[in-house]
This record gives C-alpha cells, sequence and structure tokens, in this order.
C-alpha cells in the first residue's frame, strides 16, 4: 500500500538540523498487526519490545537498538537522567502530527540486592532506544526511524515502512507439545508462607511470590503467545522486552503511575477473588468481596502506602474513598484511583519512592522487602517489577508486571504472588497463586488438563 511519506519536508528538515540523531515519522491510516510486526521481524529478534495500554487506545512495537540505557545502579533515576540528556541532541520531524511518538522502553528489577543467572542479559535497568517504533492508535499506525543526521537516507525509511506494510510469511504461528509442567518447591513455599504468617502482626504484611515451569519440545513462539493473550483479559496491559535470548512478557492488570503533562496517575489495586463468569453467582461473590475484612485491609495496606509515598511530589490529591471493582477475564480487584497535580520536575524521584507498594512487596516496605530477598526462592528480576516508557515530553507510564514469564528458548517460568498478612490460610494462598498463573497459561495454549 502506497504511503505519503512526505518526502520533502522530511529531507528539508534533516538538511537544515544541527543535531546528532534525527527522528522522522510517516503516518499510515490504518493499525498494524503487532503479531504480524513480531514475525516480520524476526532477524532482530533478542532486541524489540511491545507495550500495550490496558484500555487499548495505544500500543507500541519497538525494534533494532540507537543505544541501551542499562546499568546496574541501585536508583532508577539514573535512567530519567541519561534519557534526558541524549533526548536533547534528537531533532525531532513529524509533519504528520503535533506530537512525537519516539520513547524509550525497558524495566527495573525487582530488587538491586538479589540477583540470579537467569535474569542476567537484562542487567538491573534496562531501556531500549529503538531504531524503529511503530505507534499504532486510534486506527492509524505511526512509523518513526531515528538515526544518525550524517547518515540519513530517505529511500531507507521508504523502505522500512515497505517492510512492515507487507503481510507476514507464517500468518499462523504455532506451539509445540507440552514436555513438562513443574511447580518449582510448591510445598517449600507453602510451609514458608506458614512460617511468615506466624511472624506477622495485624500491622505487617509480606507478598510472595512462587514459579511455575513449563517446558515445550520446540522453542516459544512469541507471536503466538501475544496473539492468544490479545484475545483474554481484555483490561490488562501487555508488555514484551527481549533481551539476546531472554524474553519477558507480562499480562498485567496493575499500573504504577503515569504522568501526563504534570499530573500524575497512578492506582491501588489489591486483595482478589476468583471470576466464575456466572452473573448471580460472581455478584454475590463482589458484594462479600466488598465486606471481606481481609481483602479490605490489605487494600488500605496499598492506599495508605501510596498516598503516603506520592505526599512530596504533589500539592493536590484525589481519589474514591471506597474500593472500585476491576474486573478481569479471570479475577477481581479492589481498585482506588488517585490523581495527583505534580510539583514543578518532581517526578523523576516517584518511581524509587513508589515501588514497591504494599501489593507486591509488602508494609513496612524495607522489612518487607528485606524478607523476601533473604527467603523466597529464586530471584523475582523483572516479575512485580516497574516496566514502561519515557517519551520525549517527559511523560512515562510504568505498570507492574505481575501475571508474568520469563521465556528462554523452549522454557517458560511463570511468576505468581500474593499478599500474606496474619490471617491468611497457607492452603487458600496457593489456590491464588495457581489462579494467577491463568493468563500465562492461556497465552502458552496450555489447558489445566496438560498440568502435571
Amino acid at each position: 500500500m502506497s504511503v505519503d511519506v512526505r518526502e520533502d519536508e522530511i529531507v528539508a528538515a534533516v538538511h537544515a538540523s544541527e543535531r546528532t540523531w534525527v527522528s522522522v515519522e510517516a503516518q499510515i491510516d490504518y493499525e498494524l498487526d503487532p503479531t504480524i510486526l513480531f514475525q516480520l521481524t524476526e532477524e532482530n529478534a533478542g532486541d524489540r519490545f511491545y507495550f500495550k495500554k490496558n484500555d487499548s487506545t495505544a500500543s507500541y512495537f519497538g525494534y533494532g537498538t540507537i543505544k541501551r540505557l542499562k546499568n546496574n545502579l541501585d536508583n532508577k533515576q539514573s535512567i530519567f537522567q541519561e534519557w534526558k540528556k541524549d533526548k536533547n541532541d534528537i531533532e525531532l520531524i513529524h509533519p504528520n502530527s503535533t506530537y512525537h511518538h519516539l520513547r524509550i522502553c525497558g524495566g527495573f528489577q525487582f530488587s538491586s540486592h538479589k540477583n540470579s543467572d537467569e535474569w542476567d542479559e537484562f542487567g538491573l535497568n534496562h531501556f531500549i532506544l529503538p531504531e524503529v517504533l511503530v505507534t499504532i492508535s486510534n486506527g492509524m499506525s505511526f512509523v518513526t526511524y531515528t538515526g544518525k543526521r550524517q547518515n540519513f537516507d530517505i529511500s531507507h525509511f521508504k523502505a522500512i515502512i515497505e517492510h512492515l506494510t507487507q503481510s507476514a510469511k507464517n500468518a499462523h504461528a504455532e506451539m509445540g507439545q507440552v514436555q513438562s509442567i513443574d511447580d518449582i518447591y510448591k510445598e517449600e513455599w507453602r510451609d514458608l508462607v506458614k512460617e511468615t504468617i506466624d511472624k506477622l502482626n495485624g500491622n505487617n504484611k509480606v507478598v510472595l511470590a512462587r514459579k511455575r515451569l513449563i517446558e515445550f519440545n520446540k522453542p516459544i513462539d512469541i507471536a503466538y503467545i501475544l496473539k492468544q493473550a490479545m484475545q483474554g483479559e481484555k483490561n490488562s496491559y501487555l508488555v514484551v522486552l527481549e533481551s539476546a535470548s531472554s524474553i519477558f512478557f507480562s499480562q498485567t492488570p496493575e499500573q504504577l503511575m503515569e504522568v501526563q503533562e504534570d499530573v500524575l496517575y497512578t492506582k491501588a489495586i489489591a486483595g482478589t477473588i476468583s471470576r466464575s463468569h456466572k452473573e448471580s453467582v460472581d455478584q454475590q461473590n463482589i458484594e462479600a468481596f466488598l465486606n471481606d475484612n481481609k481483602n479490605l485491609s490489605e487494600h488500605q495496606f496499598v492506599v495508605k502506602s501510596i498516598l503516603h509515598d506520592i505526599e512530596p511530589y504533589v500539592n493536590t490529591v484525589e481519589y474514591n474513598d471506597s474500593p472500585k471493582i476491576l474486573a478481569n477475564d479471570h479475577l477481581y480487584h479492589l481498585l482506588t484511583e488517585i490523581r495527583g497535580d505534580l510539583k514543578s520536575e518532581s517526578y523523576i524521584g516517584l518511581l524509587d519512592n513508589l515501588h514497591p507498594t504494599p501489593a507486591l512487596g509488602g508494609f513496612p516496605k524495607e522489612a518487607a522487602v528485606k524478607y523476601i530477598d533473604d527467603n523466597e526462592f529464586g530471584t523475582r528480576g523483572l516479575y512485580g517489577a516497574p516496566v514502561g516508557y519515557i517519551d520525549m515530553y517527559d511523560n512515562c507510564e510504568f505498570v507492574v508486571a505481575i501475571r508474568s514469564m520469563l521465556i528462554k528458548g523452549q522454557y517458560a517460568t511463570l511468576y505468581a504472588g500474593c499478599g500474606i498478612v496474619n490471617n491468611s490460610n497457607p492452603d487458600s494462598e496457593v489456590e491464588e497463586t495457581a489462579i494467577k498463573f491463568t493468563p500465562m497459561m492461556k497465552a502458552l495454549g496450555v489447558d489445566k488438563d496438560d498440568e502435571s
């Protein structure tokens, strides 16, 4: 399909620029399919990302790397500061819109104090500035190409667009057969939950996570699991981050924070029950859920912690006094939406302050995270961690990457956790984590009958 690149305007703007980098855009008058984009860019495997907003208003697919913003520093502010410096040397050329879509995408590992070989390819802080970014929004797509100004070639840009607008050669991706399913340290984890309950009082909470390993008889197809995930969990974010042979995949309902034009948006999501899809049963369960002391107490932990953490950064705060219901395909959660007007240029420190919320770490925060590092089996890596993007205008969005898995070749390690308080029940927590594995199981095309 022919695309009006507005060649003359772009070339003139490139020639007029004195910056090191140029970032040019063209508009396509329909939405490109992200599963096909993954198939068309297989030669860039290990160097791609995808981020879809939970309301499906926008998604971002990137490949190729201009720069990796990657380090093992304890604080997350280093990435913001490095990006702020780099973006000032990029000329933005976007004749089709008033807004330029370039952004970096990546994540910060859950803990800087506990590492393992399985997460080495990501590093503690890992973000990508893509050579090619596709923004899919409101029935249109924007292709953004970024490169050195002195090497810019308009014909190369046009060739990229032509490549991305073709049909994939293999539009029907398939998964291999399941070889084994192993709930790693399941009984030991149950015992850890019991030990933790005995140590907690009414004012403390610790979130504990466990893992499930699924092996297939051939490498896992990322286009397949993305397509499967997009058919379910309509209210969730979708995140794919690749680094060499590792792929992190998350289908999460939980936003950590969003900044748009100096306004902070965040959500407290804590408390969980399963969903039956039988209207009368679900309504009865929701009514009980909204009056359940265990879940309400867990939710209030999170609300109070978030309000405390954002207080130094905002002038005013608005939020719903009573929790709402957040419905996903398999689960219901308690939800409180929070909005705050930011103080000038204050949001850079927010991420360090907000993460982890009590929904992912516990309360008090420092003690809970230390307990997790000391006692949990294995390393969380990007599970439960802030994952998201920062754009050219200091807007950003970060989600908490629950309902997630780490893929390496034919192996997928699934992660799920739950909040432990002093009246928790170990068997119920095992059941809750099993339910929370469901979105990743469905994305992999694994039926419950396949479980061992």
